[in-house]
């Protein structure tokens, strides 16, 4: 069975376009009542947009279960431990697992048995795919109905050969999307245009690149931050690679306001704050967790009670720990089953918005992928690692997150003579 496959520049609905298309299968292939769609991505971010919007969906609700292919690896390495004896297996760290998981669901008996809870299986950012995790989703197409979205060109890993990737996707039934929704701004369209064809970019309508003195450079960031909130909508602040000591410089400055004291500039005080992501509070989390194995109910709750500064949403993972016990009789939990339980809680908290931060986010470049906002002022610093290809590969990635207005600030005036602005 061959998988379909959506590819296209960002903003082009590649995403909006695989769930359409399998809404419309399920809606013509009902889901059995014990039958659910899997939906999979590589990083936690997407997978939590991922779910948002598939919980959007009314006749998806309680019908899916959307994971990283990490923890489905885990899942399945844990189900079938007698299986990975068998073979041989020696699941160690994720790509270990990964890898491991693939040769499982390479035997049938696996595959069939995934396949019979889940027969559509939707990937998205599928461009990042390493080649163990490649392994594992070519091991589910033949089984599933599956759709691929996918762009090369926003892989930001520069240790992922491509290739292997582009042979099996050209394999798909592919739909090119080419006509960018995100936005109309002419100079963010050809911006991007030019980093994907390896020109420099210029400004034009939507887009300005900027070097500034160091003296007066804060202050022209704090007024385009400024200018976004004026225009409405949300802005955003996107930190390129080796950008984060340039960030936490002006983060307290702007959170506080500042005036020049030899001119009349002013910049007034700001919400804003490095954005917490959902994977970093889950790695938080687990990491307070000890043991290994089969860890007793007790354990895992004591260890949760020490966690310091612990997410809003540990609560949910305590109370659904203490029902199993009570309702179910569960005095013990693996630690991939307990990881899949966390992710969840932090998926739906995340899903429904609850305690979401207002102002405006920072974020790195790999933190805004899959995501838009109306106003992007970006950070480039020198020292941003990878060839003339992964720079341009990450600039893309930035100004493609805006839909009305994107100003990039560049540290150094030689950054404009070098790629990617050159």
């Amino acid at each position: 069975m061959s998988f379909q496959g959506f590819e296209g520049p960002a903003g082009t609905g590649k995403t909006h376009r695989l769930i359409e298309d399998m809404v419309a299968w399920v809606t013509s292939h009902p889901l059995k009542p014990h039958q659910q769609v899997l939906a999979l991505t590589f990083m936690h971010g997407s997978r939590r947009r991922l779910d948002q919007r598939l919980s959007s969906i009314p006749s998806l609700r309680g019908r899916f279960s959307c994971m990283t292919i990490d923890s489905l690896a885990e899942q399945l390495v844990d189900r079938w431990r007698s299986l990975c004896i068998h073979h041989d297996l020696v699941p160690g760290n994720f790509e270990e697992t990964v890898d491991s998981a693939a040769h499982l669901l390479e035997q049938r008996i696996v595959a069939q048995w995934l396949a019979a809870t889940f027969p559509v299986v939707v990937v998205d950012e599928a461009q990042e795919l390493t080649p163990a995790r490649l392994r594992l989703v070519q091991a589910v197409v033949p089984h599933t109905q599956c759709f691929v979205a996918a762009d090369e060109f926003q892989c930001l890993s520069d240790e992922i050969d491509p290739t292997p990737f582009r042979n099996w996707f050209a394999t798909g039934q592919i739909t090119q999307l080419t006509q960018v929704r995100r936005t109309n701004e002419q100079g963010l369209l050809d911006a991007a245009i030019a980093l994907r064809t390896g020109m420099a970019p210029t400004n034009g309508p939507g887009l300005q690149i900027v070097y500034k003195f160091k003296n007066q450079v804060p202050f022209a960031i704090g007024y385009a931050l400024h200018n976004g909130l004026r225009k409405g909508g949300d802005v955003a602040l996107i930190v390129a690679p080796s950008a984060k000591r340039w960030a936490d410089e002006l983060i307290p400055r702007f959170t506080t306001g500042f005036r020049s004291s030899s001119s009349n500039q002013t910049v007034s005080a700001l919400r804003i704050g490095w954005e917490t992501r959902p994977d970093d509070e889950i790695v938080q989390v687990m990491a307070g967790i000890a043991g290994t194995g089969s860890i007793p109910c007790d354990t895992i709750l004591s260890d949760l009670a020490a966690v310091s500064d612990p997410p809003p949403w540990q609560a949910d993972v305590i109370q659904a720990i203490t029902h199993q016990r009570q309702a179910c009789g569960q005095l013990a939990w693996t630690k991939a089953a307990l990881q899949s339980l966390v992710e969840r809680k932090a998926a739906i908290h995340r899903a429904y918005g609850y305690n979401r931060p207002g102002g405006i986010p920072v974020m790195s470049i790999h933190g805004a992928k899959n995501r838009q906002f109306q106003h992007v002022v970006v950070l480039w610093p020198p020292g941003v690692r990878g060839d003339d290809d992964q720079k341009r590969r990450l600039l893309y990635n930035a100004i493609s997150r805006a839909q009305k207005s994107c100003t990039v600030f560049v540290r150094t005036e030689e950054l404009l003579r070098a790629p990617p602005f050159a």
